[in-house]
């Protein structure tokens, strides 16, 4: 009796278990339509093999809220080795320049093209300038989020915004090609895969996104993004895909 007992115990758990697991598997595997919805979004962006091949950009940002600096802001992204260079004005009306790189978190500030020796100011605008630049490519390379193999994303439903239904999904990547985590949720067209309203999980706050453009190496992203209050805007005046850029341009102001 008591051996009866602990069988029907086993299999008890036995079958618990493969419970949680199919639902763990079933949680984890996006479905066909799912699939579908993730081909037309880097379909719209021009290909995930165009992005993966591509590995110089060029892009200046403008609006939003930035501590150290003003105006117009400029970068160069190395892709691949993830060096970077940021140009701009301080608060101080000071040109700035930040070499740097958004793995290590290393780098060099010139300020008016005279490098900045002191250890600890530097480390600091380091870190704000890689804040900086997540904050700017998060919206610029958006429709790029389901890069690398820490993207998750579920549909949520439909949406009718105006006129137009969209498909509502929630997205996360744990680890963009950026070097940083996004997360909320996007407003697709399902018909082109473009991506028109963007809620950050973050942020009480949406953006409407627009002004797509064809940026080289077949890559087309958004460059307009207006916020939900309307009186937030953030623009990229440039964004380009390059194939070659001067390696100086990562080590010299």
């Amino acid at each position: 009796m008591m051996q009866h007992s602990v069988k029907l115990k086993l299999s008890l758990l036995v079958a618990l278990w493969c419970c949680v697991i199919m639902g763990v598997r079933g949680q984890d595997t996006p479905s066909a339509k799912e699939n579908d919805l993730a081909d037309k979004l880097w379909d719209a962006a021009g290909g995930r093999e165009n992005w993966q091949n591509a590995r110089y950009f060029m892009f200046s940002c403008a609006g939003g809220n930035h501590s150290f600096s003003q105006g117009e802001r400029k970068y160069l992204w190395d892709k691949q080795t993830g060096n970077c260079r940021f140009d701009g004005v301080t608060t101080d009306d000071e040109r700035i320049t930040v070499l740097f790189n958004i793995e290590t978190g290393e780098g060099t500030v010139y300020l008016n093209d005279v490098k900045l020796d002191n250890p600890r100011i530097t480390e600091d605008i380091i870190a704000e300038t890689t804040e900086a630049f997540h904050q700017d490519a998060r919206l610029l390379f958006l429709p790029t989020v389901l890069d690398g193999n820490q993207a998750s994303y579920r549909i949520k439903g439909e949406k009718l915004v105006g006129s137009q239904r969209f498909t509502v999904v929630d997205i996360e990547n744990k680890r963009t090609s950026f070097e940083d985590t996004v997360a909320g949720q996007i407003y697709v067209d399902s018909q082109t895969g473009q991506i028109h309203q963007w809620w950050p999980s973050d942020s009480s706050g949406g953006y409407s996104i627009g002004n797509y453009k064809a940026i080289g190496s077949g890559l087309v992203l958004p460059t307009r993004f207006t916020g939900n209050d309307t009186t937030t805007s953030i623009n990229y005046p440039i964004a380009a895909a390059l194939v070659h850029i001067e390696g100086q341009k990562f080590s010299k102001p």
